[in-house]
């Protein structure tokens, strides 16, 4: 044969063939979620038979055409194809984000569904049917956006599986369609939460730690994944080389409190454990900017700017770094306003206790306060963040003069108090009066909670735990005891002068004082078995600069629940009792002294009565007011709970003084004879 013939026959062939293949080329790259192609052999007129059945993708070649199955909502249940036989190429796609489910025929596309936003990710596909006359060829499989290639035995049926959430926990790898899904379930629930539920925040925080572990699993190529578009909820994912430090750089947004964040993490983390080959290293950053996850129980700490940065390695536990090895977080935000701020570098501690979600935890960092940023060196890796504190510090001027009061007062009161019980006891005319026992018993609460307050201070600048936990125990111990008594002298003054009862029963004068002493012993030793830690070196900043401070420290309670409930708790019982106590004893003594003309020795009874009531203990709660109204009160309750022995000692010395001059004075009203025998008492 002429081989130009032989060349002309061969050119017609490929010619017809080209004709007959009715667009063979590959389809374009596109973004969907799979994709199934293969090569068909069409022989007679075919249409394409499409039903929703299942969770799954089922594909069947016959001579009559393809029949697709599908869990979505069909557009055409038949079509007819093409009229021209011959091989085909078709594709099969699925778009979530689009919600089409499409199959492209030859250079035709049809949409099987508009209805195919709610499917899973696809897991895997098989031909669970091999043989048959109708078998397909050139068969691939693309899933993960195009990432992912896989060839396909020839058959005539094939099925795509997809998979539910249970199968997460135990797979070591996830699609990112699997993980974007997830991501946006919480990411909306963040932003419509559902309240009213116990716990909600415990819940939300058991959903973020699982998605971490997803994220940790997101299989994919690229250098760094970038998934969130919503406020709440944000994260990247890195694939990062051994052995080498990783420096993230956050995108900085303007007329926002906190622009940004800068994480540098040494190689360290990254380096492969002995003996083992080297791998990339995930490293997952997520940015959450929902209150409703993290709660911090301190009233007057906020998060700087709202959000909360996790750091997290899938596949490592990061914990005990050293010094010079560990990880840094620089917070970007503005310059601080407020001149007793003072930001702290936190992390969510959710191991103390399975009654609360979690705390804010300041431990195993170190913190390098700037202008207008604050870089946390962490030896961990956890949820982070920078609590901003309010103005319940000190700034130095006012530090050294309220220290100064203290120390003064405290010394005074003292010494007045001792000197008021060593004359007591010296004196024999007061041996059985039981009213004036009880004011001994607060002189000497009194002296303890001064002497030891004079103790705890020097205690807390020693290295030794142990005394700083007994002097913090005997300060505790001391505040106690002076709360109580002062809450028995509220009861005992209104037996006496409502009831004008005196406690001649020594049985019922040792009960009161079985509750006086012993209550506080009870409360301290429930403390610090409960916890010993709670006891020691209490830090307090006091300011220089705004953003310059040092710590003043003394031997307190380390918990501010233990503070906050037990403390400012029983001082608010005390005070309330005491109140009630005093209103009635003024509208007694405001009756009775209408017949007399003594009003200034009433006035003096009735400011003698709130020191000894503890009445001015009540200015402690303007402590959490701001400006120059909390500044006034931290004054007033210094200069006056400082000097509250010494007061006492004056109004118990004026009250002798008028009982002396009283005892020969005539009354011709059986209401003043009352008033004054009661006031003579007290």
């Amino acid at each position: 044969m002429d081989p130009m013939s032989q060349l002309s026959r061969t050119v017609l062939f490929l010619m017809s063939l080209l004709v007959q293949l009715q667009g063979i080329q590959m389809p374009k790259e596109q973004d969907e979620d799979f994709r199934f192609c293969a090569t068909r052999n069409q022989t007679q007129k075919s249409s394409v038979y499409y039903q929703k059945h299942g969770d799954s993708i089922t594909i069947v070649n016959r001579a009559d055409g393809l029949h697709i199955t599908a869990p979505f909502l069909p557009e055409y249940r038949n079509i007819s194809l093409q009229d021209h036989n011959g091989p085909y190429r078709f594709c099969v796609y699925g778009h979530q984000g689009a919600g089409l489910f499409i199959l492209q025929y030859g250079n035709v596309s049809y949409n099987l569904s508009t209805e195919a936003s709610g499917f899973l990710c696809s897991f895997r596909a098989g031909n669970p049917s091999h043989g048959g006359t109708s078998v397909l060829h050139s068969v691939s499989y693309a899933f993960n956006k195009g990432s992912y290639n896989q060839s396909l035995p020839d058959s005539s049926a094939y099925q795509i599986d997809f998979h539910g959430h249970k199968s997460f926990d135990q797979r070591n790898s996830l699609q990112v369609c699997e993980v974007e899904k997830e991501f946006g379930d919480l990411a909306g629930a963040l932003e419509n939460p559902k309240y009213g539920r116990r716990n909600n925040s415990g819940i939300f925080y058991k959903s973020l730690q699982r998605l971490d572990t997803y994220l940790g699993k997101m299989d994919f190529k690229e250098e760094s994944r970038f998934l969130g578009k919503g406020r709440m909820l944000r994260a990247k994912v890195w694939n990062v080389k051994p052995s080498q430090n990783l420096f993230i750089q956050s995108t900085l947004e303007e007329n926002k409190e906190l622009h940004g964040i800068d994480v540098t993490m040494p190689s360290i983390l990254f380096s492969p454990p002995k003996g083992r080959a080297q791998t990339k290293s995930k490293v997952v950053l997520m940015e959450v900017s929902s209150q409703t996850l993290f709660q911090p129980s301190q009233n007057t700490s906020w998060i700087l700017g709202g959000k909360v940065f996790g750091i997290s390695l899938p596949d490592k536990q990061v914990s005990g770094l050293p010094k010079e090895q560990r990880v840094t977080l620089t917070f970007w935000h503005n310059q601080l306003t407020m001149k007793n701020a003072t930001l702290s570098c936190v992390f969510w501690d959710t191991s103390s206790s399975a009654s609360q979600t979690g705390f804010w935890n300041m431990s195993g960092s170190e913190v390098k306060p700037g202008k207008n940023h604050t870089t946390c060196l962490w030896d961990h890796l956890t949820f982070f963040a920078v609590l901003m504190t309010s103005s319940s510090e000190l700034d130095y001027v006012h530090k050294e003069s309220l220290t100064m009061i203290t120390y003064f007062g405290c010394v005074i009161s003292a010494l007045a108090s001792f000197f008021t019980v060593c004359f007591y006891l010296c004196s024999r005319k007061n041996e059985r009066d039981s009213i004036v026992r009880i004011h001994m018993n607060l002189l000497w609460a009194i002296f303890l909670l001064d002497v030891s307050f004079l103790i705890a201070v020097p205690l807390s600048s020693t290295d030794n735990d142990v005394a700083c936990k007994a002097g913090a125990m005997f300060l505790h111990f001391g505040l106690l005891a002076c709360l109580t008594w002062m809450g028995i002298e509220g009861y005992s003054l209104y037996r006496c002068v409502i009831e004008v009862f005196s406690f001649s029963s020594g049985n019922f004068l040792f009960k009161l004082c079985l509750l006086g002493w012993g209550l506080p012993i009870f409360l301290v030793a429930v403390v610090f078995v409960a916890d010993p830690s709670s006891y020691g070196p209490y830090l307090i900043n006091v300011y220089k600069t705004s953003d310059s401070y040092t710590n003043a420290t003394i031997c307190w309670i380390t918990k501010k629940d233990i503070n906050s409930i037990l403390n400012l708790g029983f001082l608010s019982l005390v005070l309330l009792f005491n109140s009630i106590m005093l209103a009635a004893m003024v509208r007694v003594i405001f009756r009775l002294k209408q017949q007399n003309d003594h009003q200034w020795q009433y006035a003096v009874m009735l400011l003698g009565l709130s020191f000894v009531l503890g009445i001015p203990w009540g200015l402690a709660f303007f402590s959490f007011t701001f400006g120059s109204f909390k500044l006034a009160a931290l004054y007033l309750f210094t200069i006056i709970n400082s000097f509250q022995g010494f007061l006492i000692f004056l109004w118990y010395l004026a009250k002798m003084v008028q009982a002396r001059r009283s005892s020969s004075a005539p009354f011709s009203s059986s209401n003043s004879v009352k008033l004054h025998s009661s006031s003579s008492v007290l």
